[in-house]
């Protein structure tokens, strides 16, 4: 498949480190390539440091908006030649975060186009999974404080199940966050520990009856990396990131782009 151009495309990383190079590696994953010279041009750019934790800031821990520092990542992208890009992040998609983001670079009239990881999620599950009607959301405490999963959710008619307080704090966000046994603080690797936490949050939704589960951290597809498990989908937000990446990435837009290995 030829195209005429192609947007090059931009990640936003460091949120956490691994999350940038996983949501990379999907769109070399999900890219209908044969040689390098087929593949899109990407550029990741990672700066871990300057972004203070989305969470600590939705729960009033931290004063600073990690918008602005996410600001400045997405303009030195665009000054490099991106066109498209994708922040390899759930919570920094929350509002009070994200409504930042796009203000400031409307602000400084951006002609990047910053692509909606929550609201990918969303179109990818009623494009291609139109039987499901029941959806469980696993999420960093900042994301499911929000709601913005479950209100965007039962807006489109879904049937929305949210772990009880206990299951949020103690389960899923421990296995994110802990800084011992979490996701975060493995970057060798998943722990034993963590498996063991995301094995009971899978329980959880089994016994409630969802028929898939969104994947509401970048973090938990490093864990949890297939389509399905015990009977129940996994929607997972950075697959659906990469494919609306590569999608937008393609400028012609009259071209067959359901042969691209996207779905």
């Amino acid at each position: 498949m030829v195209f005429e151009k192609l947007k090059t495309i931009g990640i936003v990383g460091g949120m956490g480190p691994q999350a940038g190079v996983a949501l990379y590696e999907n769109i070399i994953r999900y890219t209908d390539a044969n040689a390098d010279q087929e593949h899109l041009s990407v550029m990741l750019m990672s700066f871990p440091r300057d972004i203070v934790d989305r969470t600590l800031f939705l729960e009033g821990k931290v004063l600073a908006n990690p918008a602005y520092e996410i600001v400045k990542i997405i303009k030195k992208l665009q000054a490099c030649g991106a066109e498209v890009v994708g922040i390899a992040c759930n919570t920094s998609h929350v509002p009070a975060i994200f409504d930042v983001i796009e203000a400031e670079l409307n602000r400084f009239d951006s002609g990047v186009m910053l692509i909606n990881m929550p609201l990918e999620v969303c179109n990818f599950i009623s494009e291609h999974h139109p039987d499901v009607f029941r959806v469980g959301l696993m999420t960093t405490n900042g994301m499911y404080k929000s709601r913005l999963y479950k209100t965007m959710l039962q807006e489109r008619g879904y049937e929305v199940v949210i772990p009880d307080p206990g299951v949020q704090a103690d389960v899923i966000h421990r296995m994110i966050y802990d800084p011992v046994v979490g996701i975060k603080g493995n970057a060798t690797g998943v722990s034993k520990e963590a498996r063991a936490l995301c094995q009971e949050a899978i329980s959880f939704f089994k016994a409630h009856n969802v028929q898939a589960i969104v994947l509401g951290c970048t973090e938990l597809s490093l864990v949890l990396n297939s389509d399905e498990i015990e009977g129940m989908l996994l929607i997972d937000s950075t697959k659906c990131m990469a494919k609306a990446l590569i999608r937008e990435a393609l400028v012609d837009k009259m071209a067959d782009v359901n042969s691209l290995k996207m779905y």
